[in-house]
């Protein structure tokens, strides 16, 4: 396990924006999140009673959250400070904070004690070796009902949407908006997508607008395999002070630095206590609006729903992203979005042809032409099966020598693929607009 020397809470330095520096008086912060549901030792649940009770009789200098706020009611988030030295930081008798246990000691002692198991971001999952560890910790961060995931891409390709509903495994809502194709996922989904799938290279512009009970996250990626602008933002709303009798005013500031550190960094400059920040040296791409956007809503310390809303606003992403993510279950979902089911195999072949429902656009004659068969579904077949014909006469001549050269078999594969991609996107679409089952 390691110590983040990352400010916690809003931001978490998400947005790739410069290194935050460390809190009050030098210390840093460890994140640990706690297994809340302790059946598999105890048959009972870790209370925020009996947490609080534990962290005070250790005199730690901390600030929690019960995770019913983030959506994962089985985790409760318990934030420590640390040396940099890594030690955990400790204020017996209502002194200052100084350095305790190593955290390589203190985090499995007090495991042990509360008779459970953690996850560490960004990584490690601890706990007693006696334990499924890693079953349990990836079974109590699953989200909850109060979750939603909406990716983003640009275009009018909805076929693309097939294949996200075909990883994730689950339907999605498909809607077209601003050049944009927003698909959202239902509430409390299971698995997320980073990236769209490594052959859909063309679904970028990228975006994800996801929302875990009162968090928010939005991330942004240009271009794929790592090109261009890259943004990743998080709002989580504050931990709460974990309050030690008599505490010592070093012990009180940083535990609201714990709480929210960019909310206490704000505070700290506009009194003074803090030097105002440098200029920001932007990643490339990124402009001075959106990173004055990202960085007012990091300090926001109470309600943040607009902050999908004015980010996503920002880098060009429809509204309805935002509007779909902040949904909560059994709110209606907006007009005019079409729900797309899993499938794969011929199945999924056949949903992507059938999804490709957007008439072709352009003045040239091929899009002219384009358009007249996407309008004339036989058309189309006749063009495709005359096109296959013209490849296997053309591969039946030089068969039969009647024919030579590279250039004939050339021909013939350009007649082969062409006739192809006429004729089974014309079938699909005949068959879909008479209403026919597709083929499984």
């Amino acid at each position: 396990m390691s110590v983040s020397e990352n400010r916690p809470g809003q931001g978490d330095d998400q947005d790739r924006l410069p290194d935050a520096e460390a809190g009050p008086l030098g210390w840093l912060e460890l994140t640990i999140e706690l297994v809340r549901d302790r059946s598999h030792s105890s048959w009972m649940l870790l209370r925020d009673d009996e947490l609080l009770e534990t962290v005070r009789g250790k005199a730690l200098v901390a600030a929690y959250l019960p995770g019913e706020v983030l959506a994962t009611p089985d985790v409760v988030q318990l934030r420590l400070a640390v040396s940099p030295d890594g030690r955990v930081a400790v204020a017996p008798d209502g002194g200052p904070p100084q350095p305790g246990d190593p955290v390589e000691e203190f985090v499995p002692a007090l495991l042990d004690e509360l008779r459970t198991v953690a996850f560490i971001p960004p990584e490690d999952k601890v706990g007693p070796p006696w334990l499924p560890v890693e079953e349990i910790v990836t079974e109590a961060k699953t989200p909850g009902q109060d979750s939603r995931v909406v990716y983003c891409y640009r275009g009018d390709d909805v076929a693309t949407a097939t294949a996200f509903a075909r990883d994730l495994e689950a339907p999605m809502t498909v809607y077209r908006q601003d050049g944009w194709v927003v698909a959202a996922t239902g509430h409390g989904p299971s698995m997320l997508l980073a990236a769209p799938p490594h052959r859909l290279t063309g679904a970028y512009p990228f975006a994800v607008v996801g929302r875990r009970g009162a968090s928010r996250e939005f991330a942004y990626v240009e271009r794929p395999r790592d090109k261009g602008l890259s943004v990743r933002a998080e709002w989580t709303p504050h931990l709460r002070p974990v309050a030690l009798a008599g505490a010592h005013p070093d012990t009180l500031e940083l535990t609201e630095w714990l709480a929210g550190p960019r909310t206490w960094e704000a505070r700290a400059r506009a009194t003074g206590r803090l030097e105002p920040p440098p200029e920001p040296d932007l990643p490339d791409g990124m402009t001075a609006e959106q990173h004055v956007t990202i960085e007012r809503w990091m300090a926001e310390p109470h309600d943040a729903s607009d902050f999908l809303v004015e980010t996503a606003a920002s880098f060009g992403v429809p509204a309805v992203a935002a509007r779909l993510a902040e949904a909560r279950p059994g709110d209606a979902d907006p007009e005019g979005g079409k729900v797309v089911e899993p499938s794969s195999g011929m199945r999924f072949l056949a949903d992507s042809l059938a999804e490709q429902d957007t008439e072709p656009t352009g003045r040239l004659p091929w899009a002219a032409l384009e358009r007249t068969l996407w309008r004339q579904p036989v058309l189309g077949m006749l063009l495709g099966a005359g096109e296959l014909v013209v490849a296997v006469v053309l591969v039946g001549l030089l068969l039969a020598g009647l024919l030579a050269g590279w250039w004939v078999w050339v021909l013939a594969v350009v007649f082969a693929l062409g006739g192809l991609a006429h004729l089974v996107p014309a079938v699909f679409r005949w068959r879909t607009r008479r209403g026919e089952p597709e083929p499984d």
